[in-house]
C-alpha cells in the first residue's frame, strides 16, 4: 500500500486537476457544455481546498526556497487561475455553443493549462522540508479538504 505523504497528495491532486484539464479540452473541441459544467463542478471542489492549502500554509512554508519574488509569482498564477475559471463557467452556461464560445473557452483552458504541472515541480522543495513540518502541512492539507471551501467560494474569501 503507498504512503500517506504530503508530497504524494500533493502529486495526487495536481494529477486530478491535469486530467480535469484534459477531460475539458476534450469536451471543449466537441462542445458539448454539459460535459464542460460537469467538469468544472468537479475540479471547483478538488482545486478550491488545494488552492487554499497552498496559499495559506504551503507556499509561505517554501519561502527560503521561492523567495518574495517566487511566492509573489505563484499568487499571480492563481489570480489568473481563478479569472480563466470564472470565464469558463461563464462561457459553459451559454447555449448552445458556438465556434466562437468554443474558441473563447479554449483560450481561457490555456490560461491555467500548465499551472499544475509546474506547481508540482514545488514537491522538490517540499521534500526538503523537516519531517515535523511536512507532518504539519499534510494535516492542514486534510483540513482544507474536511473544509470544503470551492474554488470559486476561495477565490472570494481571498479577494474580500
Amino acid at each position: 500500500m503507498a504512503q500517506h505523504t504530503l508530497v504524494g497528495e500533493f502529486h495526487a491532486d495536481h494529477g486530478k486537476v491535469v486530467q480535469a484539464l484534459m477531460d475539458l479540452r476534450g469536451a471543449i473541441r466537441t462542445r458539448d457544455a454539459a460535459k464542460v459544467r460537469a467538469t468544472l463542478g468537479e475540479a471547483n471542489k478538488l482545486v478550491g481546498p488545494h488552492f487554499k492549502f497552498e496559499e495559506k500554509y504551503l507556499y509561505p512554508s517554501l519561502i527560503e526556497y521561492l523567495g518574495e519574488a517566487g511566492l509573489k509569482r505563484l499568487f499571480v498564477e492563481h489570480d489568473g487561475v481563478f479569472r480563466a475559471v470564472v470565464s469558463l463557467v461563464d462561457l459553459a452556461a451559454q447555449e448552445p455553443w458556438t465556434e466562437a464560445t468554443a474558441q473563447s473557452a479554449a483560450a481561457n483552458l490555456s490560461l491555467i493549462w500548465e499551472h499544475p504541472v509546474t506547481c508540482d515541480g514545488l514537491s522538490l522543495y517540499i521534500e526538503r522540508l523537516p519531517d515535523n513540518a511536512k507532518a504539519t502541512l499534510l494535516n492542514r492539507m486534510e483540513e482544507m479538504r474536511r473544509e470544503g471551501t470551492t474554488l470559486l467560494e476561495y477565490r472570494k474569501e481571498r479577494l474580500s
